[in-house]
């Protein structure tokens, strides 16, 4: 399958960056040998967590620890921000 997409990236000229691109296992069977996977020429590595987004996966389960941070972080900013504004504030966590 990675082989038919070089292929066609290769056709529309993109270029996958291999260096940058990891595998990762998931799933009860995270610590078996694979066979190594190849993406232009380049054999990707084998990780034990990968970013996408904002959010960290692991092999065993997802963790969105570092959104929760990223979120109330810029939220506690806002509010500082608007701690001597005579604006009401309505927060509404849906």
């Amino acid at each position: 399958m990675l082989g038919i997409c070089s292929q066609e990236a290769d056709l529309l000229d993109v270029l996958f960056s291999a260096t940058k691109s990891v595998a990762l296992r998931i799933g009860p069977c995270y610590k078996h040998v694979c066979v190594p996977l190849v993406l232009a020429g380049t054999e990707l590595a084998y990780v034990q967590q990968a970013k996408y987004l904002g959010s960290c996966c692991s092999q065993q389960q997802n963790s969105f620890d570092q959104a929760k941070i990223k979120f109330c972080h810029c939220f506690n900013a806002m509010l500082y921000r608007a701690k001597n504004s005579s604006l009401n504030l309505t927060v509404c966590l849906c």
